[in-house]
């Protein structure tokens, strides 16, 4: 029996020492990260301060600072505001397929599902916002995650 424990072992470490040695899938290519900002464009002030579903238009900008090609494939976001904010976005991705060439911008504009607060002490709060966006390059995949605060005082 100890012969058998012994071989288990042996087994096992080598198992555990090529996963080790290989790969990681989930590793980052090794280029500059791009920078990303996201401007709301529409709001509740456009549309006259609703309450109940709207629809609210963002423009999100990648800058690409890496010397090769990046492809925008998705962005993932939700409002992160407690008890508080204009409106309120569940968690939803967006789809894209927006090629930005190297060290340049690329803007996608895209219109996203929330719920309005209606006039009230709400109707300036800002809206904060977390996302995820997902990247493809020669490289690898990547993503970038990033937290804005969006100001509800129209200009």
């Amino acid at each position: 029996m100890p012969m058998r424990r012994f071989q288990l072992l042996i087994l096992s470490l080598i198992v555990f020492a090529s996963c080790a040695s290989s790969k990681q899938a989930g590793s980052k290519p090794k280029i500059a990260q791009p920078s990303v900002g996201l401007q709301q464009e529409v709001g509740p002030a456009q549309l006259g301060y609703p309450y109940g579903p709207i629809e609210i238009k963002y423009n999100f900008a990648v800058q690409n600072n890496a010397a090769e090609t990046i492809t925008l494939i998705r962005v993932d976001i939700q409002s992160i505001n407690p008890a508080g904010g204009a409106y309120s976005l569940r968690h939803n991705f967006y789809n894209f397929k927006q090629e930005i060439p190297a060290n340049s911008v690329g803007v996608v504009t895209f219109w996203a599902r929330g719920f309005g607060w209606g006039r009230g002490l709400r109707e300036s709060e800002p809206v904060s916002v977390r996302g995820v966006a997902y990247f493809e390059s020669p490289s690898g995949t990547f993503q970038k995650v990033f937290i804005q605060e969006l100001s509800q005082y129209p200009d």
